[in-house]
């Protein structure tokens, strides 16, 4: 049920959906409480605005991602162990007969040139599928061992935990497998906006981590100071993205998780 609602109500808080909920209760109150209905309407078009543009979007994302600044892979210690959260593939299935990568393909990307330096002496892929948001078929975690395979890493050098469906079973399923090779210290590897959630996590199962942040979606330049004002779609994306990063760690640590 938690994880059911975990995907579930994110679409309800944040905008477009929140935007909408709020117009419909505007709706059913401007008859009774007309003042109240222009309220909750304002309140859905700020929102909306605010959330729509790279100057509050960018501000988001940045205050995740500042703790978790690139790093230079020659200067990272060796470890038992890279640990690849999942969320950058889609495996083949339904009408589609090849893997297909996400805008978070640079954490496999990173996992593969963390192993080719030599930091570690295998990668641990983590990520299942959601079935009820319509990923059915080959774990994501299995589909990426294929791919790392074309890559050149050697199979002996993969392992998958394809089981997990939020980062809490990550961390938790990854612990099973990591415990049984006497792996402790990893270096993880997941988006920056989503490392400080992921760290918190591993690092409470008592897995010594060290945090390989990749997937960065501030630091590009930005753009000139009316451009940050206009309404975009693509920052209203980014604007829920970080909202549910920040609400995610908020719940996990209220639930002992983080």
């Amino acid at each position: 049920m938690f994880l059911y609602l975990s995907k579930l109500l994110p679409a309800l808080v944040f905008p477009p959906g929140l935007t909408i909920l709020l117009l419909l209760a505007a709706a059913i109150l401007r008859k009774r409480r007309p003042r109240l209905a222009t309220a909750v309407v304002m309140v859905a078009i700020v929102s909306l605005y605010a959330l729509s543009i790279e100057l509050v979007a960018g501000a988001l994302q940045r205050n995740l991602e500042s703790s978790y600044p690139a790093v230079d892979i020659s200067t990272l210690p060796k470890s038992d162990a890279i640990v690849v959260l999942g969320g950058y593939l889609h495996p083949a299935g339904g009408s589609r007969r090849y893997n297909e990568f996400t805008e978070a393909s640079d954490r496999i990307w990173m996992g593969a040139m963390l192993y080719r330096a030599g930091k570690a002496p295998f990668i641990l892929l983590t990520g299942g599928n959601v079935g009820f948001l319509g990923t059915r078929g080959t774990p994501e975690a299995v589909a990426a061992k294929q791919v790392l395979e074309q890559w050149g890493v050697p199979e002996q050098a993969i392992l998958v935990e394809p089981r997990s469906l939020n980062t809490h079973e990550n961390a938790a399923f990854s612990k099973v497998i990591l415990t049984a090779r006497g792996a402790r210290q990893l270096l993880l590897v997941t988006s920056a906006m989503h490392m400080q959630r992921a760290a918190a996590i591993f690092r409470r199962e008592g897995m010594e981590v060290t945090p390989v942040a990749t997937d960065y979606q501030t630091g590009w330049g930005e753009p000139d100071l009316l451009f940050q004002f206009v309404p975009d779609a693509d920052a209203l994306a980014h604007s829920k993205n970080a909202l549910r990063e920040w609400i995610g760690l908020t719940v996990y640590r209220l639930r002992g998780w983080a």
